[in-house]
C-alpha cells in the first residue's frame, strides 16, 4: 500500500491509531464498568475504522474517484458503510449484548425487538455509526492533503530556486570575451589600466559565481558590482560614452542579485556599442517609502528601430526573476523612444 512506503510511515500510522484508541477508550471509560468490555468494544471499533480508512484512501480514492468515477465512488462508500454497519450490528447482537446485558439495557429500549434486523435498518444507528467510523478517515485525508501540499510547495520552491540559479548563472560570454580582448590590448600597450581591469574583472567574476547564491543580497554590493562593470566598459569605450550614476540609498536594503546589472548591460550593448557619436547613460537609484526606484536612460543610436532579439532575451530573463521573487510587488516600464531607451523599475523592498 502506498501509505506504508517506509518504516517511518508505518510507525506514524501505528501512533495515529493508538491515539484514536486511547482517545476513544478514555472518553467512554465512564460508560463501561468492565475494563475488558471497554477494550473489546473499542478494539473492534478501531479495527473497523481502519478498514474504512484504508479501503477509502488506499483503494476507492485512487482507483475510482481519481479516475473520474465520482458517482461510483459515492455508491461504493455507502456500500462500504452498510457492510461495516452490518459487522458492527452482528458483533453487538451476537456477542456484546449476551455477554454484557446490563450495559445495553437502556440502549435496547429504543427498539421493539433486539434483533439484528431491527437494529441494522434503523437509520439513526446507521448514520451515527457511519460518522463514527468515518472520522479517522477524514483526519487521515486531511493529513495526507496537508503533506502533499507541503511537498508541492517544496517542489515549487526547488523549481523556483533552480530557475533563478539558471537565470543568474547566465554570465554574458560576450562581455567576458570583450573584456579579455580589451585586457589583451592594454597588456600589449603596457597600459597602467591593465591592473585595474584585472582587479575589476576578478571582482565581477567572483561576485557572479560565488557571492550571489542567496535569494537576496545587499543593494550596496549590487551597486558596487555595477560600478565595477561601468568602469570596465568606460575603459573599453573611452570618450565614446558618458555615464552619470546617482545613488540615493542607505546601503542596507536587500535586492535579488543581478537584476539591475542586466539593464546596465543592455544600455552598453545596444546604446553604446552601436553608437557612432558619443553615447550617454544616466542611472538613478533611490529608496523612497520602502520602495526601490531604479531609472536608466541611455541614448539610442541613429538608424536603430527594432529591439534586438538578444536584448529581448535579457529583459525576458529579468521579468521571469521579478515574477518569481517579487510577485505583484514590482512595476517595470521599458520605453523604446525615438532617441533613447528608458527603463523604470519600482520594487517593494
Amino acid at each position: 500500500m502506498e501509505y506504508f512506503k517506509t518504516k517511518r510511515d508505518m510507525l506514524l500510522h501505528f501512533l495515529f491509531w493508538s491515539c484514536v484508541f486511547v482517545f476513544s477508550t478514555a472518553s467512554a471509560s465512564w460508560y463501561y464498568a468492565d475494563t475488558q468490555e471497554l477494550l473489546e468494544v473499542y478494539g473492534f471499533r478501531v479495527l473497523l475504522q481502519m478498514v474504512v480508512a484504508y479501503t477509502i484512501i488506499g483503494f476507492l480514492v485512487p482507483k475510482v474517484l481519481n479516475r473520474g468515477g465520482g458517482l461510483v465512488f459515492s455508491f461504493a462508500v455507502i456500500a462500504l458503510f452498510a457492510i461495516i454497519h452490518a459487522f458492527c450490528t452482528f458483533y453487538l447482537v451476537a456477542y456484546l449484548i449476551p455477554h454484557y446485558p446490563s450495559t445495553y439495557e437502556v440502549f435496547l429500549t429504543r427498539f421493539e425487538a433486539p434483533t439484528f434486523q431491527s437494529i441494522y435498518i434503523n437509520f439513526n444507528q446507521f448514520f451515527s455509526k457511519s460518522l463514527y467510523y468515518a472520522y479517522p478517515c477524514v483526519i487521515l485525508i486531511a493529513i495526507s492533503f496537508y503533506r502533499e501540499r507541503q511537498q508541492l510547495l517544496e517542489l515549487h520552491e526547488k523549481k523556483r530556486e533552480a530557475e533563478l540559479n539558471a537565470l543568474k548563472n547566465q554570465l554574458n560570454p560576450h562581455f567576458l570575451f570583450n573584456t579579455l580582448n580589451s585586457l589583451y590590448l592594454l597588456a600589449l600597450k603596457k597600459s597602467d589600466k591593465t591592473v585595474r581591469v584585472i582587479e575589476n574583472l576578478s571582482h565581477i567574476l567572483d561576485y557572479m559565481l560565488y557571492r550571489c547564491d542567496k535569494k537576496y543580497v545587499l543593494l550596496k554590493d549590487e551597486l558596487l558590482l555595477i560600478n565595477k562593470y561601468i568602469e570596465l566598459e568606460q575603459i573599453r569605450y573611452g570618450k565614446r560614452v558618458k555615464v552619470a550614476f546617482d545613488e540615493s540609498i542607505t546601503g542596507e536594503e536587500k535586492i535579488a542579485p543581478l537584476l539591475l546589472l542586466t539593464f546596465v548591460e543592455n544600455a552598453f550593448k545596444h546604446g553604446v556599442s552601436e553608437a557612432i557619436d558619443t553615447a550617454s547613460i544616466q542611472i538613478c537609484v533611490e529608496n523612497k517609502d520602502n520602495s526601490l526606484l531604479f531609472k536608466l536612460n541611455n541614448t539610442k543610436p541613429k538608424g536603430v528601430e527594432k529591439t534586438s532579439e538578444r536584448k529581448n532575451l535579457g529583459l525576458s530573463n529579468v521579468k521571469k526573476q521579478l515574477e518569481l521573487l517579487y510577485p505583484n510587488k514590482y512595476r517595470l516600464n521599458v520605453e523604446n523612444g525615438s532617441t533613447a531607451y528608458t527603463t523604470e523599475l519600482e520594487l517593494c523592498l
